[in-house]
């Protein structure tokens, strides 16, 4: 069954357990957003579940819980990148965003948070640039989590 199928009693059921299986990952969203209000917190929580979806779908056997230190190493890699990103010629811009999410882990799922961040919310409203850039570095984050703790766990 499609996320979108769900009623919202199984879209509680769900968050309920993604939130019992990476307990760190939701800690870290709602301390991050606490100051940007319930929409910004609520979008960047589903789709940090959705990411969780995909990569659980995508590996069976997929069970790898993610610390505090595998986001805190995350958050200090993805200020280095939109640090880079934002120093980058506007000409450049756009390639150095391009090349970058070639090389990283998990492109498709960057590729998927920004084609959603660009989707009206369910309000019909647009989020605003700053809005969208606050969601996409916490889920930048949370997929260089996962991906760290993946990378980790295949190495030993």
């Amino acid at each position: 069954m499609e996320v979108g199928q769900y009623t919202d009693e199984q879209m509680a059921k769900e968050f309920d357990r993604f939130f019992r299986a990476q307990p760190a990952i939701c800690e870290f969203i709602v301390d991050v957003t606490h100051e940007s209000g319930q929409r910004i917190q609520e979008l960047s929580l589903f789709l940090s579940y959705m990411v969780f979806k995909t990569i659980q779908a995508s590996e069976a056997g997929f069970d790898r819980i993610v610390s505090p230190e595998d986001i805190e190493a995350a958050y200090g890699e993805t200020e280095s990148w939109m640090t880079r990103v934002s120093q980058a010629e506007t000409d450049e811009l756009q390639d150095a965003v391009a090349a970058s999410l070639h090389r990283d882990t998990e492109p498709h799922l960057l590729q998927y948070i920004i084609s959603e961040l660009n989707e009206p919310m369910e309000d019909d409203e647009e989020l605003s640039d700053e809005e969208k850039g606050e969601v996409f570095f916490i889920l930048k984050t949370v997929i260089s989590a996962i991906s760290k703790r993946r990378i980790i766990e295949i190495n030993q």
